[in-house]
């Protein structure tokens, strides 16, 4: 869980690490050696299973804020709520 604390972290404080998620989220996944369940979640921006696996929200919200993630979709879909 630490890892993807970690990623979540500079996806919201490095620009770098931002670009390089957008191009390519592979590889970065693979850099922070995130697998599994957490790294599908992750490429899918599925921020409601992340929370749900007690993934720090703050951390959450301001990734999906950085990865230009519409407000009312992010707040929709934490609240497990499909948006039209």
């Amino acid at each position: 869980m630490y890892e993807i604390h970690q990623l979540l972290w500079e996806i919201r404080r490095d620009p770098g690490v931002k670009r390089a998620y957008q191009t390519d989220p592979d590889a970065v996944l693979d850099s922070y050696g995130i697998e599994g369940e957490y790294r599908q979640w992750m490429k899918d921006l599925d921020f409601k299973a992340l929370y749900e696996r007690g993934i720090n929200p703050y951390l959450l919200y301001f990734c999906a804020i950085q990865l230009q993630v519409d407000r009312a979709k992010y707040y929709a879909q934490i609240r497990g709520e499909t948006q039209r």
